[in-house]
């Protein structure tokens, strides 16, 4: 499942799929492989399901015959060629036999309801595929053409909060790939801003290379400045970083820019722990490794790993306390939050969160009155 994941991410990566859409057919055969698919950030925004009586199947599947000359296919009931020449040098499909075709319903339909279970509701569609083409295809593409259903906020502003090593930014990436969103780590946009030599990268610069604290206020200016521009306010953006402090929290909703969804992602020290310490670098490729989730390819190549010493496990230990300390006002500020189990495998993580995003809009506000 996941190295055809990765095969069908490189495609749809190009281009072309960019520019004009893309179109799978008959895959995910199982739920491994459409959890696999979202694994890598693949989701479609349609997902139809034609459906006919075996009966009716098997009957297609056995009258179906190949041209060997042109490799075109035609069925001797349905869809005749017009030539004599072209009927009579007609052969069976490869594995033309009932057996087969039963044997592969089977499997669909062990299958199926797995599948359906794995995609998002809001974005399926069962459609009667015993009637005429014309007619599926009427119906394929008025579904293609509905703009989906959701009762997720319109323009989503959406904070995740969680210690290093909880998975903030992996269900940061998974939630702007599915939805669109501008993903915005605080840590990157302050190294960018620096890069940048604007006037806020200078201006925490400043501080950075005295090993200051940089002022809060400055740093409410940097990210203001990003989500001010135009995708923040047309795509909505998942933020993580910020606010460390109610204060801050305080200080982004005066400015304008209260989230309308924050999760808590909680996760047992043990296991950040685990997650982080164990975590490697290769200097020569700059490669990422973990000993237990993603071990290095070979003998030689992990006698040369080297570990950061932000892994160590005192300062992961400092970490999690520095996040600790302000949690219980920050969870009393923003008191429509959420807090989700973050200690289970990254996509069941993503399906708690999700399952959060599409709920309505509760009433209270999600800063304090």
């Amino acid at each position: 499942g996941d190295t055809l994941g990765a095969l069908m991410k490189e495609r749809i990566s190009k281009k072309d799929c960019a520019d004009h859409g893309w179109m799978l057919i008959g895959y995910p055969k199982t739920r491994d492989q459409a959890l696999a698919l979202q694994r890598h950030g693949i989701f479609a925004k349609h997902f139809v399901f034609l459906e006919a009586p075996d009966m009716v199947l098997v009957e297609r599947f056995m009258g179906k015959r190949v041209d060997p000359a042109t490799g075109d296919i035609y069925h001797l009931t349905f869809e005749p060629p017009e030539s004599p020449d072209v009927t009579r040098r007609l052969k069976p499909v490869e594995n033309q036999s009932e057996k087969n075709v039963r044997k592969r319903l089977l499997h669909y339909h062990r299958n199926i309801e797995g599948i359906r279970a794995a995609v998002s509701k809001g974005t399926t569609k069962i459609i009667n595929a015993d009637q005429p083409k014309s007619d599926v295809f009427a119906q394929v593409y008025h579904f293609l053409c509905q703009l989906p259903r959701t009762v997720a906020p319109q323009c989503p502003r959406v904070i995740l909060q969680g210690p290093r090593g909880s998975g903030k930014s992996t269900q940061a990436a998974l939630l702007a790939a599915k939805y669109g969103l501008v993903n915005i780590s605080m840590v990157e946009l302050i190294k960018q801003a620096i890069a940048d030599n604007s006037k806020v990268g200078n201006m925490m610069s400043t501080y950075i290379e005295k090993k200051m604290m940089v002022p809060d206020n400055i740093v409410l200016k940097c990210l203001v400045e990003r989500l001010g521009k135009l995708d923040c306010a047309t795509k909505g953006w998942v933020l993580r970083g910020y606010p460390r402090s109610r204060n801050q929290a305080e200080a982004l909703a005066d400015a304008g820019f209260a989230p309308n969804r924050v999760y808590f992602l909680d996760c047992p020290t043990d296991t950040i722990v685990e997650r982080l310490s164990l975590r490697r670098t290769d200097p020569v490729t700059g490669g990422q490794y973990h000993l237990i989730y993603n071990p290095p390819p070979s003998l030689e190549m992990k006698r040369r790993l080297r570990v950061n010493p932000k892994d160590a496990e005192a300062s992961i230990d400092e970490d999690v306390l520095a996040y600790e300390s302000p949690l219980e006002e920050m969870m009393d500020y923003y008191v429509s939050s959420q807090t989700v189990n973050a200690d289970q495998d990254p996509h069941t993580v993503f399906e708690s969160i999700e399952n959060l995003l599409v709920k309505p809009l509760p009433k209270m506000t999600l800063s304090a009155q």
